[in-house]
């Protein structure tokens, strides 16, 4: 018998339960298991990971930089040694790409969110209660001229850590997110109605009208909506642990699912029909699983492995997109460490997915490792990686943007998807000296290698781990950027909201 999903053809029914093998080690794969007993169930099954295949093509085209651009002086995506010695990193690089606004206030914490004319920008432990500005901070840039600080989100979830969890759904005008503690938590999590007034997000699920919300267990790092709004999964990097939320009414959260995989899990790719969700794994790859159950609410859920993949060209998979071309079902997925850049996956056969592209920059390329350890080496554990793409549409996309960490934002033509170039790139000014007025920024105040330490203790080939204090000589772009006409919304650590115009008629595509 077969279920058909949207992704374009009939996939098997998962067979009936069998043991989980993980790559972990037996007694980290028991206690998730243990876990998923008592809270939730993954039935087992479907495809064992595949090995990657043959190597495929990386190599982007530069982008053709037209008047009133300042181009990078070094290598495609590189901020070298020289300029950030001699300064000349303070005055940024921009190709095709003109700076219309910008909110730096107190620095973005890793990953932020927008809607409409407004931005938000994330948090994390312990900037988020340690700020001159606590919580989520609210832009309003319904005048680029004049960007304003119009609000502060501060409740259980904002002041807890919003992570990567920090995310809007676009059709309901719904803002989440969940406080994730030091590195992967839950306990609580936000809902604020940003259709009303993005400048002025009204927290839905408060109790008797004060800015408390109802405690409950489920994991934090990582979210996603569902396409039609109605499902918000969290995941954690800690155990596998992952669970569904219910949103249909927003002013009261249910827990749907809350288990385990058994995996050490990332962000999350949701099928438009909500019945497959793939998720990132760490160190690579990513994991289908079928939600169906979640979907249809079904009694006493259970997610069920479909598939997975793995490749050993990169270091931790970030997140992934699901997106379809031509009527077919394709994926990207974004590596955040290892110069593994974002790769294209054919997903016809759901059970193989299949490599047809990958997207690194020059600075990327294996040959030049010995440049970006030279750069970056006193600029914190993320270096000229990708980190958050996002894509100008989810059939037949023509662009994808990313913010790139170290390499800034970048912008891809995708129309063919075995030779996308790059159109247009933007790395925001360094703000070497402004360490102190960065409370919010990441980059600035948070040694990460320390948090990666024990998740990449075993892993060969792993990146030395920089935990003293950052140079500042680039920023960090971390956030999804946002396709808007002809503007960019973005957000990056030490420059904050950033609001972008294209020029040159780079885009939009025809």
């Amino acid at each position: 018998m077969s279920t058909p999903t949207d992704l374009g053809a009939p996939v098997p029914d998962a067979p009936a339960p069998a043991p989980v093998q993980t790559r972990r080690t037996g007694r980290r794969a028991a206690g998730a298991l243990a876990l998923a007993a008592i809270t939730g169930s993954l039935v087992a099954g479907g495809v064992e990971r595949a090995a990657a295949q043959a190597p495929v093509d990386t190599t982007v085209a530069r982008a053709d930089c037209g008047p009133g651009s300042a181009p990078e002086t070094g290598l495609q995506g590189q901020v070298p040694l020289a300029d950030r010695e001699s300064g000349r990193s303070q005055r940024g690089y921009e190709c095709n790409l003109k700076l219309l606004s910008r909110y730096q206030g107190q620095g973005q914490a890793t990953v932020g969110a927008s809607y409409g004319h407004c931005q938000y920008l994330g948090t994390i432990l312990p900037s988020a209660v340690s700020a001159k500005r606590p919580g989520v901070n609210v832009v309003d840039m319904s005048d680029p001229a004049r960007p304003r600080l119009s609000d502060s989100l501060v409740s259980p979830a904002t002041l807890g850590g919003t992570w990567e969890t920090l995310k809007v759904h676009e059709g309901r005008g719904l803002l989440a997110a969940v406080s994730v503690g030091l590195l992967s938590g839950g306990f609580f999590v936000s809902v604020y109605d940003i259709k009303t007034d993005c400048a002025k997000p009204r927290l839905l699920n408060g109790i008797n009208g004060t800015k408390l919300t109802l405690p409950g267990l489920f994991p934090g790092h990582e979210a996603a909506w569902s396409a039609d709004g109605r499902t918000y999964w969290t995941t954690g990097t800690v155990g596998g642990t992952i669970a569904a939320l219910d949103m249909s009414d927003p002013r009261s959260p249910k827990v749907l699912y809350n288990g385990s995989t058994g995996l050490v899990n990332h962000g999350i790719g949701v099928s438009a029909d909500g019945r497959r969700i793939h998720v990132a794994d760490i160190p690579t790859g990513f994991t289908t699983l079928d939600a169906g159950d979640i979907q249809d609410r079904k009694p006493q859920p259970q997610l069920r492995r479909v598939s997975g993949t793995t490749w050993s060209d990169g270091l931790v998979t970030q997140h992934t997109i699901p997106f379809t071309h031509r009527g077919r079902p394709y994926m990207v997925a974004v590596d955040e460490l290892g110069s593994g850049g974002a790769r294209i996956l054919d997903m016809s056969d759901e059970t193989k997915p299949v490599t047809v592209r990958q997207l690194k920059l020059e600075i990327n390329r294996p040959e030049h490792a010995q440049r970006r350890g030279a750069d970056t080496a006193k600029n914190g554990i993320f270096g000229y990686d990708s980190h958050y793409c996002t894509l100008d549409r989810l059939a037949d996309p023509t662009a994808m943007a990313c913010g790139w960490a170290q390499s800034g934002i970048r912008v891809f033509d995708i129309r063919d998807l075995r030779a996308p170039r790059e159109i247009a790139y933007f790395n925001p000014p360094a703000q070497v000296g402004k360490r102190d007025q960065l409370r919010n920024s990441a980059h600035a105040f948070v040694p990460f290698g320390a948090h990666f330490s024990d998740i990449l203790e075993n892993y060969p080939g792993k990146p030395p781990l920089y935990t003293g204090e950052t140079d500042m000589t680039a920023d960090w772009c971390m956030s999804p950027p946002r396709f808007d006409g002809d503007r960019l919304w973005v957000s990056c650590d030490d420059n904050g909201a950033l609001l972008l115009r294209f020029s040159n008629n780079a885009y939009p595509l025809r």
